[in-house]
C-alpha cells in the first residue's frame, strides 16, 4: 500500500501532528512512538471519516510489516489504550497463524515463553482479572493459537504444566481451565475450519490422551469445595462446571459412568442456584451421550432419576409466572428454563427405551415439559415443539408398526409393503384406539396438555401473496422460509400425530376452544382475534389426520360456529378476521369439499361473495382460497352433478364479469388462472370450447383493442395509458389461462397471436425511436413502462405457452407433434424479438428475452439448435458487453443470461460446436468470467454449467475435446485454481473442486493427448502453485501435486485433500524440508502403487516381463 512516489502511506497524513512512517522503523521502539500508536488507534474508534480512513491505512501498513511482531511487547507492556493493546494482540495473532514456521526457533520460544509469563501474571492478579477481563480473554485466545501450533510435538508438557500450575492460585486456575476449554472448542468444534485434517486428528489424539490429567484437576476443583464449603471462588466452580461440560462430548465414558461424577453433580452442583445452570449444562451432555452407553444403561437410568427428583422440588408454576419476575430473577430462570429442556429431551430423546422402563419418572418429567412449553421463552418453546414432535411420531410409528404385524399374523400384507399407500390396514373397528390405549395410554393426560399447549401457541402458516414485481410480472410469492415457518411446519407434524393418537380429544379440545370464541360477545375483552386465528391455523393444519367420517363431522361443526362468530361480531374489521379464518379453513379441507357438493357450492358462492368486499386483504384472500378449490377439487366441476343442470364450469361462465367486476387487475388473474385449473379435469376434446366460452369476455376487449388502433397512425393510439393497461391485463390473463391448461389454449392464442407480435413490434418501434430521438429519460414516461410492460407479457405469453405445450404429450392433445407446433409459433416470434433486442439501447432490452430464448433451448431443442448461431450473432455478444463492465449493473440479465447458457449447454450441446471460433472463445470466457463472479448466485451458476460442459464434452468424438483442450485446458486449470484458492469465492468450493478434480482426471485417463499430457500438467501445476504461493515449501508443492493425481479416483478423498491444501496457504513457510521428506517419499510411493495397480487391471497393458508381475511366473 505505497504511493506512486514510493512514500508508505498513499492518503494524505497532513491531519496527523506526527509522520506515520515513524512507526515503521521498528528498531528502538519506544514511549513516544507507543503514544502515536494510541493516537492512531483513537482516531480508528472515534474520529471522523477522514480520520478513521487515515487511521485504517496506518495500522493497515503497521499490521502487515513483516517486522511490527517484534515491538508488541512494548506496546502491551506501555500502552494507555486497551484499543492499541487488542491491535497488537491482533498483530502477534496475524503471524502465529500465518508465518509461525519461518520464524528461528528462538524467537518462537521467546514469543512463547512472553505471552506464557504475561498470561500467568494477570490471570495470577485477581484484580487483574476483574480490570482487564477483556485482554486477558484476547491473551488466552493468542496463547491457544501458539498451542495449536506447538503441541504435541514442540510442547508435549503443555497439559501436565497448566494443569499442574492450576492449583497453586484460584484466579490462575480459573484463567487456567478457560484456556483449556478454548482449546477443546478449537480442536473438537472449529478444528477442520482452521486446521488440516491430519492435525486435526494428530491434536484430537493428543487431547485425548491427557484428558486424565484434566478431569484430575476439575476433581480436585470439586473435592476441595465439598471438602472446604466457602473455601473455593463462585467463578472458579462455574468455571470448572462450565469447561467440564465442553469435555464430557469427548472424553472417554469411564469418567463419567465409572466414577462419582453424576452423584457429585446432583448432590452438589444442583442446589445452589448459582452452579445449577452449569450443573444442568453437564447433565445435559451426559443425558445426549448415545455411542457406546449402552452397558451403562444402570448409570443413565439412575442419574435421569436423580434429575427428576429434583425437578419434582421445583415451584410448580415457576415456567408460566416467570415472565412476571424482576430482570435478574427472570433472566435466570428463562436460561434454566432452557437447558432443562434441553437436558429431559436429551434423555428422552437418546435414551427413549431406557427411561421408559421408569413411568414413575418419565411422566412427571414429561409434565413438567409441558410447564415448559407454557412459557414465555420463543427458543425453549423450540426446544419443546421439536421434542414433542419426535415424541408423538415415535408412539404413532410403534402403533402403526404393531398393527402391520398383527395384520400380517391374519394374513393380511404387511404395512405399506402392498403398494397401497393409502389408509393401513384395519384390524377391528377398534383396533387402533386398543392399541393406542395400551401403548400411550399413561401418557394420555400428559398428550391431551400438549395438544392445548400448541394448538395455544399455533405459528402462523406460510402466506402466498399475489403481487407484481418490479418487472410486471404477477407472481405468487411464497414468504421465506424464517423461523416462524419452520415451527409452524413442526407445529403441524406434532398435531398431526397427536390427532392420530385420539383424534376424539383433538376434536373436543378444538371445538371447545371455538366454542368459547364464538360465545364471547363481540363487546367482551376476552375476544382475540390472535386467539382465533392460532385456532384456525391448527384447524387447518390437522386436515386428513381424521377418518373421514369424523372429519365431515368435526368440519360442519368448525363452519358452522365460525359463522355463527362472523354474524355475531360488529365492525368490518373483526368481520374481516373471521372470514379469512372461514376462508383459510375450508381451504385446507378438499378431501371434505369433494366429497359434499352443495357444501363446496355454498363455499365457492360465499367466496363470490367476498370477492366483493372492499375490506383490505378479504378480496385477495378470496381468489386465493378459490384458486386452491379448483386445484384440488377440478373434477367435480366439469362433471354432472346430482340436481344440477349442467357442469358447474359451463354455469360460471354466465357469472364471470359480475365476479370479477370488483377484483383488481391481479386478483383477475388469479381468477381465470383458477377457472382454467377447472378445465383441466375436462375430457381433452372439450377443453378448447370450454377456453373459448371462458375466454369470449376477454376476445370481445381483444377486438375493441384492435379496433381502437388507428391503422394510418398505431403508435399515437399506443399512447394511450388506458389502453395499454388493458392490452397488458388481456395478455396476462392468457399467460395465467396457459399455465394451468397448456396445449388446450393453442386456438385461442392462435387467435391473438400475430396481432399480439404486430402490437410488440409496434411498442418496440417506438421505444426504440424515442430513446434514439430523447435518450433513455424516455424510460421513465409513463406510457413507455407500460409498453415495456406490454413488450414482457408477450413474451411471458408466449415463454409459458412452449414450456406448457411443447412435449409430446400435451401437443398431441393439440393434434399436433411438437415440430409442428415450433413451425406455427417460433418463426414468427424471433425475428422481432431478436432484431428488437440487439437494435435497443441496454437500459430498453427485456431481459425476458433471455428467460424465452432458455425456455426454447429446453423444450424445443431440435427447432432451436440450428437458431443457436443466430442467437449467439443478435443476444449473447450484446448481452456480454453489457454485463462484463462491472459486477453490478443489469442483475436480472445477468442472472438470465447464464440460464440461457445453462439451457443450451445441456440441451444444444452440440451446436456449440457449430459456431465460429471467436463465438465459442466468448462462450467459454463467459463462463470463466461467471466463476470469477462476486456475486455468489451467478458465480456457481458459472460453476454448474463449467462442470456439466466438461461432463459432456469428454463423451464427444476424440477431435472435438482434443481441439478443445489444446486450446482451453491451461487455461481454464489456471482460472480455476486461482479462483479456488482466492478468499472472495468460498462458497464455490464445492463445485470448484470437482472442476479442478474432472481436469485432473481427464489427464490422468490421457483424454487431453498431446495437448495436455499428465506430466506435462503436473509440471504446469508445481510452477503455476510455485509460484502463486511462494510461502511454500517445494516439497509441499510435490505433495499436493502428486497427491492431486493418487486421489482422482476417490472424490471425497481429493475434496478432503482440496480442503487441507486451502488451510495450508493460510500459513507462511513450514519446518525444515526434511520434515516433509517422509511425506514426500510417501506421496510417490502412493502414486506409484495406485499407478500400477491401475495398469494391471488392464490385460496386456504391464508386459509380461515385468516385475510387477513375478507372482505370474512361478507358475509350474
Amino acid at each position: 500500500m505505497a504511493a506512486p512516489d514510493g512514500r508508505p502511506f498513499a492518503a494524505n497524513m497532513a491531519g496527523l501532528p506526527f509522520d506515520p512512517a515513524l512507526l515503521l522503523n521498528f528498531e528502538g521502539w519506544d514511549t513516544s512512538k507507543v503514544q502515536m500508536l494510541d493516537h492512531i488507534v483513537n482516531l480508528m474508534y472515534s474520529g471522523d471519516h477522514s480520520q478513521r480512513q487515515v487511521a485504517h491505512e496506518v495500522l493497515t501498513v503497521v499490521k502487515n510489516h513483516p517486522d511490527s511482531w517484534r515491538v508488541v511487547d512494548v506496546v502491551l507492556a506501555t500502552s494507555q489504550s486497551a484499543d492499541a493493546k487488542f491491535f497488537a494482540l491482533n498483530v502477534l495473532e496475524n503471524v502465529i497463524c500465518t508465518r509461525w514456521a519461518v520464524l528461528p526457533e528462538e524467537q518462537r520460544n521467546g514469543v512463547k515463553n512472553y505471552l506464557v509469563q504475561l498470561v500467568i501474571k494477570i490471570s495470577a492478579d485477581e484484580h487483574f482479572t476483574t480490570t482487564q477481563k477483556h485482554f486477558l480473554t484476547k491473551l488466552n485466545e493468542t496463547l491457544v493459537h501458539i498451542v495449536k501450533q506447538e503441541w504435541p510435538q514442540a510442547w508435549e508438557s503443555f497439559i501436565p504444566d497448566i494443569c499442574g500450575s492450576s492449583r497453586a492460585n484460584q484466579s490462575l486456575c480459573e484463567n487456567n481451565l478457560r484456556i483449556l476449554n478454548l482449546l477443546s472448542e478449537e480442536v473438537f468444534s472449529f478444528g477442520k475450519n482452521s486446521m488440516v485434517s491430519k492435525k486435526v486428528r494428530k491434536l484430537k489424539d493428543a487431547l485425548n490422551a491427557q484428558v486424565s490429567t484434566i478431569y484430575e484437576l476439575c476433581n480436585f476443583v470439586f473435592k476441595s469445595h465439598i471438602a472446604s464449603p466457602g473455601t473455593i471462588k463462585t467463578s472458579l466452580i462455574t468455571t470448572t462446571l462450565s469447561t467440564l461440560s465442553n469435555f464430557l462430548e469427548w472424553i472417554p465414558l469411564g469418567y463419567i459412568f465409572e466414577t462419582d461424577l453424576i452423584e457429585m453433580l446432583l448432590m452438589q452442583f444442583w442446589d445452589p442456584l448459582e452452579y445449577r445452570i452449569e450443573c444442568t449444562k453437564c447433565l445435559n451432555e451426559i443425558a445426549c451421550l448415545h455411542d457406546g452407553v449402552e452397558q451403562y444403561q444402570p448409570q443413565l437410568v439412575r442419574c435421569f432419576q436423580g434429575v427428576v427428583e429434583r425437578i419434582q422440588q421445583l415451584p410448580e408454576n415457576m415456567p408460566q409466572v416467570c415472565g412476571t419476575l424482576p430482570g435478574m430473577q427472570r433472566a435466570f430462570w428463562e436460561v434454566f428454563h432452557n437447558q432443562l429442556a434441553l437436558l429431559l429431551t436429551g434423555f428422552l430423546k437418546h435414551n427413549m427405551a431406557a427411561m421408559e422402563a421408569q413411568p414413575v419418572y418419565t411422566v412427571p418429567a414429561l409434565n413438567y415439559l409441558v410447564k415448559i412449553s407454557m412459557g414465555p421463552n420463543e427458543e425453549t418453546f423450540k426446544i419443546c415443539v421439536e421434542f414433542w414432535q419426535t415424541f408423538s411420531a415415535r408412539i404413532f410409528l410403534e402403533i402403526q408398526q404393531r398393527r402391520a404385524q398383527a395384520a400380517v399374523g391374519q394374513g393380511a400384507s404387511p404395512l405399506l409393503l402392498d403398494g397401497s399407500s393409502g389408509s393401513p390396514p384395519m384390524l377391528n373397528d377398534n383396533s387402533l384406539d386398543a392399541l393406542a390405549s395400551a401403548r400411550a395410554g399413561h401418557y394420555q393426560p400428559v398428550l391431551t396438555e400438549v395438544r392445548r399447549v400448541l394448538i395455544s401457541k399455533m405459528a402462523k402458516p406460510p402466506e402466498v401473496t399475489i403481487k407484481e414485481n418490479e418487472e410486471g410480472h404477477i407472481v405468487r410469492a411464497e414468504e421465506e422460509d424464517t423461523d416462524e415457518i419452520a415451527l409452524y411446519k413442526m407445529i403441524r407434524e406434532a398435531l398431526i400425530y397427536l390427532t392420530h393418537l385420539d383424534p376424539a380429544n383433538m376434536e373436543n379440545i378444538m371445538l371447545g376452544q371455538l366454542s368459547r370464541e364464538c360465545l364471547t360477545d363481540s363487546s367482551n375483552e376476552r375476544w382475540s382475534p390472535t386467539m382465533l386465528n392460532r385456532l384456525c391455523w391448527a384447524i387447518g393444519s390437522i386436515s386428513g389426520a381424521m377418518q373421514e367420517i369424523n372429519e365431515k363431522r368435526f368440519l360442519v361443526s368448525v363452519i358452522k360456529d365460525l359463522l355463527s362468530l362472523c354474524e355475531l361480531k360488529r365492525g368490518k374489521e373483526n368481520k374481516a378476521v373471521v372470514a379469512s379464518n372461514i376462508m383459510y379453513v375450508v381451504g385446507q379441507y378438499p378431501r371434505f369439499l369433494r366429497a359434499h357438493w352443495k357444501f363446496l357450492k355454498t363455499v365457492l358462492f360465499k367466496l363470490f361473495e367476498f370477492m366483493h368486499e372492499n375490506f383490505p386483504g378479504v378480496q385477495e384472500m378470496a381468489v386465493d382460497t378459490f384458486l386452491k378449490i379448483c386445484q384440488k377439487c377440478k373434477r367435480k366441476f366439469v362433471t354432472d352433478q346430482q340436481g344440477e343442470q349442467m357442469p358447474f364450469v359451463e354455469e360460471i361462465v354466465g357469472r364471470i364479469a359480475q365476479d370479477i367486476s370488483e377484483l383488481e387487475h391481479l386478483h383477475i388473474c388469479t381468477y381465470f388462472e383458477a377457472v382454467a385449473y377447472m378445465i383441466t379435469a375436462a375430457p381433452p376434446g372439450n377443453r378448447a370450447r370450454l377456453v373459448a366460452q371462458i375466454m369470449e369476455i376477454f376476445n370481445e376487449k381483444w377486438m375493441k383493442v384492435l379496433a381502437s388502433i388507428c391503422p394510418n397512425s398505431p403508435l399515437e393510439s399506443l399512447q394511450d395509458n388506458n389502453l395499454l393497461r388493458e392490452i397488458s391485463l388481456i395478455l396476462r390473463v392468457n399467460e395465467r389461462m396457459v399455465s394451468a391448461i397448456g396445449a388446450a389454449c393453442k386456438e385461442q392464442l392462435s387467435r391473438i397471436y400475430m396481432d399480439m407480435l404486430r402490437i410488440y413490434k409496434l411498442c418496440s418501434e417506438y421505444i426504440s425511436n424515442s430513446t434514439a430521438q430523447h435518450g433513455t429519460q424516455v424510460m421513465n414516461y409513463t406510457h413507455v413502462k407500460l409498453m415495456r410492460n406490454v413488450k414482457r407479457d408477450t413474451l411471458r405469453l408466449v415463454q409459458t405457452f412452449v414450456d406448457m405445450a411443447a412435449t409430446e404429450t400435451c401437443a398431441a392433445e393439440a393434434g399436433m407433434s411438437v415440430q409442428q407446433l415450433a413451425q406455427q409459433f417460433i418463426p414468427p416470434l424471433l425475428e422481432p424479438v431478436l432484431a428488437d433486442y440487439r437494435s435497443n439501447l441496454p437500459q430498453a432490452r427485456d431481459a425476458e428475452v433471455l428467460d424465452l430464448l432458455a425456455t426454447l433451448a429446453t423444450r424445443l431443442s431440435e427447432s432451436i439448435s440450428q437458431e443457436v448461431a443466430r442467437i449467439f450473432e443478435m443476444v449473447f455478444e450484446c448481452t456480454c458487453d453489457m454485463i462484463r463492465g462491472d459486477f453490478q449493473s443489469y442483475p436480472d440479465h445477468r442472472s438470465k443470461f447464464y440460464g440461457l447458457l445453462k439451457a443450451i449447454n445441456l440441451h444444444c450441446f452440440q451446436s456449440l460446436f457449430f459456431l465460429s471460433e471467436s463465438q465459442l472463445k466468448l462462450y467459454v470466457d463467459s463462463l470463466i468470467w461467471a466463476v470469477k463472479h462476486e456475486q455468489p448466485q451467478v458465480a456457481d451458476m458459472g460453476l454448474q454449467i463449467l462442470a456439466k460442459f466438461l461432463e459432456q464434452i469428454v463423451c464427444c468424438q476424440p477431435q472435438v475435446y482434443l481441439g478443445f483442450f489444446k486450446q482451453y485446458y491451461f487455461t481454464l486449470l489456471q482460472d480455476i485454481l486461482g479462483v479456488l484458492t482466492d478468499t472472495f469465492h468460498k462458497s464455490g468450493f464445492k463445485l470448484q473442486q470437482q472442476i479442478v478434480l474432472q481436469m485432473i482426471v481427464v489427464a490422468e485417463r490421457g483424454l487431453t493427448g498431446e495437448a495436455a499430457p499428465k506430466q506435462r500438467v503436473m509440471e504446469f501445476l508445481y510452477d503455476l502453485i510455485g509460484k502463486s504461493f511462494p510461502m511454500l515449501h517445494r516439497s509441499q508443492v510435490e505433495i499436493f501435486v502428486l497427491q492431486c493425481f493418487t486421489l482422482s479416483r476417490d472424490p471425497r478423498e481429493f475434496q478432503e485433500h482440496m480442503r487441507d491444501f486451502l488451510i495450508t496457504l493460510r500459513e507462511w513457510g513450514s519446518h525444515e524440508a526434511a520434515l516433509y521428506e517422509d511425506d514426500r517419499r510417501k506421496a510417490l510411493d502412493e502414486a506409484q502403487t495406485a499407478e500400477q495397480k491401475w495398469r494391471m487391471q488392464v490385460p496386456g497393458l504391464v508386459p509380461q516381463y515385468d516385475p510387477a508381475r513375478a507372482s505370474e511366473m512361478d507358475d509350474l
